[in-house]
C-alpha cells in the first residue's frame, strides 16, 4: 500500500511540474525550393525552454538540439524507404568566462558566438539552405511530403543529469511535426 501511495505522489508531483504550454519548440515556417537542380529546405524554429534546461545551460551544461528531416512520397506504404531521412544536430553552450553563448553545428563544426541567449536561440532556429535531393530523383506529377521536427537530445546530456531529465517533463521538449508538400 505504501508503494502505491508513493507512486501516486510521484505521479502527482510530475504532473504539477509540467512546463507551461508556452515553453515548447515550434516550427514557424518550413519551405523547400529548387535551385540549380537541387531542392533546398529552409525552416524557422522558435525555441522556448523550461526553467530546468535554462538553469543547466547557465551553469555550463551544453544542450544539444536535433532537427529531424524526412522526405517521402505522399501516400507511400510504410515499407517504402524515405527519400531523405536526416538529422541536423546543434549544440549551445554558455561560456561564463567570456559571457558568450556558443552555437555549434555538430556536422560541420562551425561555431558562432552570441552575447545574449535570445540571439543564440534565434540563430539556432534559422535553418537555411539544407540540400534535400536532386530534382531528377523525384517523379514529375508525384507529390512528396517534407516533414520536420526539432527536439532536445536528452541522450547528449552529461550522464548524471540524464535520469532527472528522463523523469521530468520539463526536459521533454520537442516540436510537433511540420509538413510541406513538394511537387516537381
Amino acid at each position: 500500500m505504501r508503494t502505491v501511495v508513493r507512486l501516486l505522489l510521484l505521479c502527482a508531483a510530475l504532473t504539477l511540474s509540467l512546463p507551461a504550454l508556452a515553453e515548447a519548440f515550434e516550427v514557424e515556417g518550413l519551405t523547400a525550393h529548387e535551385v540549380e537542380g537541387v531542392y533546398l529546405m529552409e525552416a524557422s524554429i522558435r525555441y522556448r525552454f523550461s526553467d530546468e534546461p535554462l538553469e543547466a545551460l547557465e551553469s555550463g551544461v551544453p544542450l544539444t538540439l536535433e532537427v529531424h528531416i524526412q522526405l517521402r512520397r505522399e501516400g507511400a506504404w510504410i515499407w517504402e524507404a524515405d527519400l531523405v531521412d536526416a538529422r541536423l544536430r546543434y549544440r549551445i553552450l554558455y561560456q561564463a568566462l567570456h559571457g558568450l553563448y556558443q552555437v555549434t553545428d555538430l556536422a560541420s563544426g562551425t561555431q558562432q558566438y552570441f552575447a545574449t541567449r535570445e540571439a543564440a536561440f534565434t540563430a539556432l532556429g534559422r535553418v537555411r539552405d539544407v540540400q534535400l535531393i536532386r530534382v531528377e530523383k523525384l517523379q514529375r506529377g508525384e507529390t512528396y511530403r517534407l516533414s520536420l521536427r526539432s527536439s532536445l537530445d536528452i541522450e547528449a546530456l552529461p550522464l548524471p543529469l540524464r535520469p532527472l531529465a528522463y523523469l521530468s517533463p520539463a526536459w521533454n521538449l520537442s516540436s510537433e511535426w511540420s509538413l510541406w508538400r513538394l511537387q516537381p
